[in-house]
């Protein structure tokens, strides 16, 4: 009974441990996308514009939500500047395009609190149908090149709409700009902390969208960058690994020359070696790097021992 009563979360006490944060430019479902919040009890809300004079702001204050100004220009900056001014354990940071449904919300704050995490991912695994074709492809090779890097096994790195431990969130050292900040967080997060995810409903956005092609290869650039902070050995062992390329396409050539030709390229044949083995050396060293630092990701999460920040409210 004291259990069921500690995770039955009522209305009246989330907003005291949950605030939802919302990087808004010029949404036209700014005011469904709070409407909705409120219905489902969550009213301690902050929209973050890169301007008083976009329409969203107007739309979002008139709603009840604290309406601030992010300082700078993209998500990356509306994220961290709202970040400053939340006061609840846990926020909710979730886009204010309509796409996103706060059913889910309640569940997510459950899970940090049961499985005590530092941040819970919504994964868009209900409603994939609404996200492009091509985006859904780039989403899925950047989240398998994440999960093979960071030692974790996320279904969706690049959600808009994931949970944060407000302690943890505010130790971020920001290093991304734009569409980035979800791979920059989720990065430092599970370097330090605990992650996880919840399967959530995507929904079709209103208004037009934002990320366009070139946005995703950033990401891609900025998750190389992150791998080359937080494991350099595991990138440059990888670039030597590449030596393996040429090395066994060389040694491919010499070979079929020696056999069918009785051509002996001595000198082509000890670079091949050369670079066939060095390449190796530098896929092991790779691998060890990696193994390395997955293993440190486990002792950093079975040495955590985190409490609970809401332990004082009616759950």
């Amino acid at each position: 009974m004291i259990k069921a009563l500690r995770y039955s979360l009522n209305y009246m006490d989330i907003n005291s441990c949950l605030t939802v944060l919302i990087p808004a430019k010029m949404e036209a479902g700014i005011g469904k996308v709070i409407e909705e919040l409120h219905e489902h009890g969550l009213n301690n809300i902050i929209t973050v514009v890169d301007d008083y004079d976009d329409p969203t702001a107007a739309a979002a204050a008139s709603l009840g939500s604290q309406v601030v100004k992010s300082g700078g220009m993209g998500k990356a900056n509306a994220v961290y500047a709202g970040l400053r001014y939340v006061r609840t354990p846990f926020v909710l940071v979730m886009d204010g395009d309509y796409t996103y449904d706060p059913s889910s919300v309640r569940e997510m704050l459950r899970m940090a609190i049961q499985n005590d995490l530092d941040e819970v991912l919504g994964a868009r695994l209900m409603g994939k149908e609404n996200i492009p074709p091509l985006h859904r492809f780039g989403n899925a090779v950047l989240t398998g090149i994440f999960n093979l890097l960071f030692g974790t096994s996320l279904s969706d790195v690049l959600t808009g709409m994931y949970l944060l431990r407000s302690d943890a969130a505010r130790s971020i050292i920001p290093g991304s700009k734009g569409f980035s900040v979800e791979v920059d967080i989720a990065s430092q997060i599970a370097s330090t902390g605990k992650i996880g995810e919840l399967p959530i409903k995507y929904r079709k956005r209103i208004g037009d969208p934002k990320l366009r092609w070139s946005h995703g290869l950033n990401i891609g650039v900025d998750i190389i960058r992150l791998m080359i902070r937080y494991n350099p050995i595991f990138i440059f062992s990888l670039a030597v690994a590449l030596l393996l390329v040429p090395g066994l396409l060389l040694t491919l050539y010499t070979g079929v020359q020696l056999l069918f030709r009785h051509v002996n390229h001595f000198i082509w044949g000890i670079i091949a070696v050369e670079l066939t083995s060095t390449g190796m050396i530098g896929l092991m060293m790779a691998l060890l790097a990696l193994m390395i630092k997955r293993l440190e990701f486990r002792l950093v999460n079975a040495n955590k021992a985190g409490k609970n920040p809401c332990e004082g409210l009616e759950l």
